[in-house]
């Protein structure tokens, strides 16, 4: 029988493990802070790739030795570094925010992502010494990021952050919306308005970072259309012809920059409970809901949902108990936001086109006048009616 793991115990192993990775990033030497020896850690290929993003000049063919100064200078001009910090998202923007107000920060646990980026650029460098993880930013870089912290800089940041979170909760909501209906979204949202032209290049320097979406001719999508260069983006414009976009407001709507985020309904609430009694596993559940979750978003085909749960081990004891996991997982589809439906769900949808259906007011009443057998048919013809219309 095997052991149980407690809570402190778990914390350990979480940590022991954050530690390991991060050994594996850092330069294991004691700390340095000029820019220059920060560089000279890095390997030839990891040079060659910041100073192609730099702009550096002949990065491809220079030595270690010239190349390091060349992107040390890069580095130090105020345009260079300002359009650094801009392509930071918010996790990497704070904790760079964290580094460079100290000499060097001490911290054991933290995650990979919050600084990967950071130091591929050059903004900073991980370093294990002494049985610890320090954190650096050159010194030169701080005296620049000094600089700019007294312009319009940070509210010019946040600004340009909320531009990049709305492009990601747009695709990530409607999986494709038009450059007009993004900046007219946006305006209705915020006081300081943009437009097309100031956008564009924004985000298009955020879209080199990989951010998860990309333009396509006048749209704003999501980067899995590139697959299938972008067949699917018509396909999917189409199909919600003529249906309303779902426009939540801004504190709910923000929520869908997280790429991981999405409604957890009643719906899925009952499927959870249904999966915890087959499954025994809870992180494994979890799994399941956002693989169902997600190839609902997509519209699957029903022997998509049973390959999962055939995948994940689940096995029905009778038609019924099957019958009845298809009803719950059906209620989930049609209370999930689908990107055919504008953001909408299927249920909303329907209630929408639902309350469009009224009864016609009534024609106003015509009066008709009773008309014997041996008067003159109303019809015009000059016979009698008994031997015309009253036939």
């Amino acid at each position: 029988m095997s052991k149980q793991i407690n809570h402190d115990e778990l914390e350990i192993a979480v940590l022991d493990s954050l530690k390991k990775i991060n050994r594996e990033k850092a330069a294991h030497t004691a700390p340095v802070y000029s820019l220059t020896e920060i560089l000279a850690l890095k390997n030839v290929t990891e040079l060659q790739q910041l100073g192609k993003t730099l702009h550096v000049k002949y990065y491809g063919k220079l030595p270690k030795m010239e190349l390091i100064p060349a992107i040390a200078e890069t580095m130090q001009q105020e345009h260079t570094l300002l359009n650094l910090l801009y392509t930071l998202d918010e996790t990497e923007w704070d904790f760079f925010q964290k580094v460079v107000a100290t000499k060097h920060l001490q911290i054991d646990k933290i995650h990979t992502g919050s600084y990967y980026i950071l130091q591929s650029m050059g903004l900073l460098q991980c370093f294990y010494h002494d049985d610890k993880l320090w954190f650096v930013v050159p010194d030169e870089l701080k005296d620049v990021y000094l600089k700019l912290a007294k312009t319009n800089f940070p509210e010019e940041k946040r600004f340009r952050d909320l531009l990049n979170n709305y492009a990601i909760a747009s695709v990530s909501l409607y999986g494709v919306v038009s450059q007009e209906e993004f900046v007219e979204l946006f305006n209705s949202q915020n006081e300081r308005q943009t437009n097309i032209d100031q956008m564009f290049p924004i985000l298009l320097n955020y879209i080199y970072t990989d951010v998860g979406y990309c333009f396509w001719n006048e749209y704003i999508v999501d980067s899995d259309f590139e697959e299938d260069d972008f067949a699917g983006v018509q396909s999917l414009i189409s199909r919600r012809q003529g249906k309303p976009r779902y426009s939540p407001p801004k504190e709910e709507f923000l929520k869908y920059s997280d790429w991981d985020y999405y409604e957890v309904t009643p719906q899925l609430i009952a499927l959870k409970r249904q999966l915890s009694k087959l499954i025994d596993d809870p992180y494994t559940v979890l799994d399941i809901l956002d693989e169902i979750h997600d190839i609902s978003v997509l519209e699957a085909r029903t022997q998509e949902y049973f390959d999962l749960l055939d995948y994940a081990g689940v096995v029905f004891e009778s038609m019924e108990q099957a019958g009845a996991m298809m009803q719950l997982i059906v209620d989930v589809r049609n209370n999930t936001r689908l990107w055919a439906n504008y953001g909408h769900t299927p249920n909303e949808l329907f209630s929408l086109e639902k309350s469009k259906l009224r009864l016609p007011h009534p024609e106003r009443p015509i009066s008709i006048k009773a008309v014997g057998r041996n008067d003159p048919c109303p019809c015009g013809s000059g016979k009698k009616y008994k031997k015309c219309c009253g036939r």
